[in-house]
């Protein structure tokens, strides 16, 4: 068996609205597979997964689906270990240009933003 990542598309849409650009979650998944195409079918069989709704506190319908894959790569490692490359892509440009400061990276963000919900909540847990 064979080591892969995956990069599926998540979108978003709340409620009928279709206007605006779309939110959308760009997922980095590791699978295993014994070919390419038995990686693909799982990687499209993850992505479905995804699928699901739910009412936000408006009363609104959240949806979130599986819009397709961006990418789909073979490891060349044998084994996943601490400090083992999952994804890379090359590109031309400005590296500057995505170089973030730590407040802004998503492991501190998503913290920084839960930490103020729960301040604001007032009748239920975080």
């Amino acid at each position: 068996m064979r080591w892969y990542v995956a990069e599926l598309i998540v979108v978003c849409r709340v409620g009928k609205s279709t206007k605006g650009r779309a939110l959308y979650d760009c997922q980095i998944k590791v699978l295993r597979a014994d070919d390419h195409e038995a990686a693909y079918r799982r990687a499209l069989e993850l992505g479905k997964n995804e699928n699901h709704s739910y009412k936000n506190s408006a009363d609104e319908t959240v949806y979130w689906r599986f819009g397709g894959l961006a990418n789909l790569q073979e490891l060349l490692d044998e084994e996943i270990l601490d400090g083992t490359e999952i994804h890379s892509r090359l590109e031309r440009g400005d590296p500057k240009s995505e170089i973030r400061h730590k407040r802004d990276l998503t492991v501190f963000w998503a913290k920084a933003e839960h930490e103020e919900d729960c301040g604001r909540a007032t009748e239920r847990a975080c």
